[in-house]
């Protein structure tokens, strides 16, 4: 249930942690845990099922907007789609499209631009519902009104979720329950906004 803010420079080994976290690579030493079991004795399939990540690298495959939310959970109904798509503000763009949900993003969501692409990510993030939150510098390359609209979103979307919040910027982190800084390999607390 704690909100946590990874902190440190590019290279400080944050997109490794994530990595690591979602069982892409192997741990080497130390462990990581998932409800007390040792994530390394869990199939990967079974770590990620608990876990939504949201990135600056947004991953939309060539197909429909409703093809790319359904990537999240292929039984949604319509309904639950224009849910999500209302909660983060992208519904109404999506509905003046003459295609609507069935418009074509393009390869890499090349048919939105950067902010549509992250909102419909966040989207697709709510349909999932998992209860880990996973924010790997979710408004890296936006501008300045875009970037605080999207983290005003995933404010709304950390609600009832455990958050890893991953980033190289100290704005933004007013929500978060604690501040751990990465710097020169090595990991120091900085309190948080909660005092803990």
């Amino acid at each position: 249930g704690a909100k946590i803010a990874l902190l440190g420079p590019t290279g400080a080994g944050k997109t490794t942690l994530v990595n690591l976290l979602l069982r892409f690579w192997p741990t080497h030493r130390g462990r990581i845990t998932l409800g007390g079991a040792d994530i390394a004795a869990l199939g990967g399939e079974e770590v990620r099922r608990h876990i939504q990540v949201v990135s600056q690298h947004t991953h939309l495959f060539s197909g429909t907007i409703r093809e790319n939310l359904l990537l999240a959970d292929p039984a949604a109904s319509q309904q639950r789609l224009e849910q999500a798509c209302r909660s983060v503000d992208i519904h109404g763009f999506i509905t003046a499209q003459p295609e609507g949900y069935e418009t074509q993003v393009g390869e890499a969501g090349v048919a939105l631009s950067g902010g549509q692409a992250r909102r419909l990510a966040i989207a697709r993030a709510l349909l999932k519902d998992a209860p880990i939150l996973v924010l790997d510098e979710p408004t890296e390359g936006l501008d300045g009104p875009t970037a605080r609209a999207v983290m005003e979103t995933l404010n709304r979307l950390m609600t009832g979720r455990s958050v890893l919040l991953i980033t190289h910027r100290n704005e933004g982190l007013g929500h978060m329950d604690q501040i751990w800084v990465l710097d020169d390999g090595s990991l120091h607390s900085e309190g948080g906004a909660r005092g803990n």
